[in-house]
């Protein structure tokens, strides 16, 4: 995995309708020339899950004056994450693009359609951590949903 980030709301859709927000986890090949992206959403809820609790503490320790520094976080495997979330239903996979500039067609999606939950508390702690960069549009940061374009997005039934 090369790297993992989130947006709010999600910049997949499911039936036409964004879900709160949707983490995403990056692989690259060895020389960086294909992607293979992970898509879970996120689902207010009354709780959160726990694999979220220190993603979030490291959001906050973040500065965002300086975007080049990177964070290191102790995760638990995000495999039991995307387990967990698809044991429940279906995955789905299409070949897609980038949802941030250049948004090269050189992605191999595969989304989870269902959610694991983070409480309101916590969301809007992500939330006010995305407000602090002026990229976003008052706090969100996803890409509005585009056209397929002629491309098939299989569905696989877990």
């Amino acid at each position: 995995m090369k790297q993992l980030h989130m947006h709010a709301p999600s910049e997949h859709t499911l039936d036409d309708q964004q879900l709160d927000g949707e983490i995403h986890f990056v692989h690259t090949d060895s020389d960086s020339t294909a992607l293979l992206v992970v898509g879970i959403f996120l689902k207010i809820d009354l709780t959160s899950d726990e694999w979220l609790s220190p993603l979030l503490d490291a959001l906050e320790k973040v500065n965002s004056s300086m975007h080049s520094n990177a964070v290191l976080v102790n995760l638990e495997s995000y495999s039991a994450l995307v387990m967990k979330a698809s044991s429940r239903g279906v995955i789905y996979n299409y070949p897609g693009s980038l949802t941030t500039p250049s948004c090269g067609e050189t992605v191999d999606w595969w989304v989870v359609q269902n959610p694991i939950s983070i409480s309101r508390t916590d969301f809007d702690r992500l939330h006010q951590d995305l407000l602090e960069y002026p990229i976003t549009d008052n706090g969100n940061n996803a890409r509005p949903p585009q056209p397929l374009n002629g491309r098939i997005v299989q569905r696989y039934v877990i």
